[in-house]
């Protein structure tokens, strides 16, 4: 996904409190969580498969589009 994509996504998606990423993190502040990592990835200036934050945000994509597998497709 671009960050365009995700930006778009995540403005027609609402993230829902205690929403689970993943086993050992739950979003308890799901606006701060979308603002941070969409800030780095903006930031970012290499490859963003690379980026921390984008593999987050795409694996947040996938928990609430209800699919499995790996979250960083690209």
């Amino acid at each position: 996904m671009t960050i365009q994509e995700l930006e778009d996504f995540f403005r027609t998606h609402p993230v829902s409190t205690n929403t689970q990423l993943n086993t050992a993190t739950t979003l308890g502040n799901p606006q701060k969580f979308l603002d941070v990592n969409l800030a780095v990835i903006r930031e970012w200036d290499r490859d963003l498969e690379k980026c921390p934050s984008y593999w987050h945000l795409c694996e947040l994509v996938h928990v609430i589009s209800g699919e499995s597998g790996t979250a960083n497709n690209g």
